[in-house]
């Protein structure tokens, strides 16, 4: 009887920590049902997310040490702890070394050296950090990338795919000459670790609801390199992607910093969805899919905000599908008017973020792709 009552009460202790929908949760009519499954998840859960992520790979998820290389396992696990049932597939790849020295020596070509003399501190700064990611790249060649990716398949239209993704690997500059500090902790809280997060709990939910359409999703290795991670994916499986039937790629990056004070509109809730410039022929793909989430996100979840800015934001994975000529879009802070100054160095700790409008997005992410999945907007 003891060992029963010892097995009822870890039964009970580990469901209780799960997120369980009834049957007739599962199949979303409108956006009453939409609004009814997001209210369930507790919002604890994301931030518990986020705090073992963070914690499972001290003191930095930098590629090449080996704290990043547990990053990749705790993925596994977790994504196997939330969906046992899934097959989680370790994407492995070789990294495009030469392409990403070839990405930073351009740019620096390009947006330096045409512009500032050789004697100027703008161009000895950037020329250090030009110089600082070239080496370190060198002594990456033998270290290979692994992109983590789940899926559920839809139940009624399985064609039809969208990809969400979030890079976990981190990297650390010193802010005075922007070299490299490969032995500086990075907790990486904000950047990514949020954006992982956000994904751990948008499947936690997924497994939960039927899908008509395929849900996919990417943890996206090397990202802090040119985003290797993203290129290996793409070229690896463009040929699917170019399909009519994907309907594009949503990228979440940095979605915990958001400060009233130090926000230039004086806003909170105040972020951004990132597409290719207007100018741009395939701007209306990337436009296409942004109004359709923000359109639905707006519906489920009132005094979150996420503005549509077009002006070609070039900093995360969304740039490798872009290349690809594939629909893209970045959810994530609003760069312009409230950057994270903890980007990038030892200070992104969890406790400096907001975790209301982390959670505050995650919902309004959440209910969209949950709306795409339905054709509900």
């Amino acid at each position: 009887m003891k060992y029963l009552f010892l097995f009822f009460l870890q039964f009970s202790i580990l469901g209780a920590d799960h997120f369980v929908l009834r049957d007739y949760e599962k199949n979303i009519k409108n956006i009453g049902s939409i609004k009814s499954v997001i209210r369930k998840y507790k919002d604890d859960k994301l931030i518990k997310h986020l705090r073992d992520f963070v914690a499972c790979c001290r003191p930095s998820r930098m590629v090449g040490t080996k704290s990043h290389a547990k990053a990749s396992v705790w993925l596994v696990d977790r994504l196997k702890q939330i969906d046992p049932k899934a097959n989680v597939v370790v994407d492995e790849f070789t990294p495009d070394i030469e392409y990403a020295k070839s990405v930073y020596r351009e740019d620096f070509q390009k947006e330096v050296a045409s512009n500032y003399p050789s004697t100027s501190p703008i161009y000895k700064k950037w020329n250090n950090f030009t110089n600082s990611m070239t080496s370190h790249l060198e002594k990456l060649r033998t270290v290979k990338g692994k992109n983590i990716i789940w899926e559920k398949k839809g139940s009624i239209s399985p064609n039809e795919v969208i990809i969400l993704g979030a890079h976990y690997d981190t990297i650390s500059y010193d802010k005075e000459n922007l070299v490299i500090n490969f032995e500086a902790p990075q907790p990486g809280a904000d950047n990514n670790a949020s954006g992982v997060a956000s994904l751990l709990s948008l499947i936690e939910i997924l497994t939960e609801i039927n899908t008509p359409k395929t849900v996919r999703v990417v943890f996206f290795d090397y990202q802090e390199f040119a985003f290797l991670g993203a290129r290996a994916y793409v070229k690896k499986y463009k040929e699917d992607l170019k399909s009519d039937k994907f309907a594009g790629f949503v990228n979440l990056l940095m979605l915990g910093h958001d400060t009233k004070r130090n926000d230039k509109g004086n806003r909170s809730n105040n972020f951004k969805v990132y597409t290719r410039k207007e100018s741009d022929p395939l701007h209306g793909l990337d436009l296409k899919l942004a109004n359709k989430l923000i359109k639905a996100g707006d519906k489920s979840l009132s005094g979150m905000r996420f503005e549509l800015d077009p002006n070609g934001f070039n900093r995360s994975d969304h740039v490798s599908f872009w290349e690809e000529g594939l629909a893209a879009v970045t959810f994530t802070q609003n760069w312009e008017e409230d950057p994270n100054p903890k980007n990038h160095t030892s200070n992104d700790f969890v406790e400096t973020l907001n975790f209301r409008s982390l959670d505050n997005a995650f919902r309004f992410i959440s209910a969209s792709i949950i709306a795409w999945t339905y054709d509900i907007i």
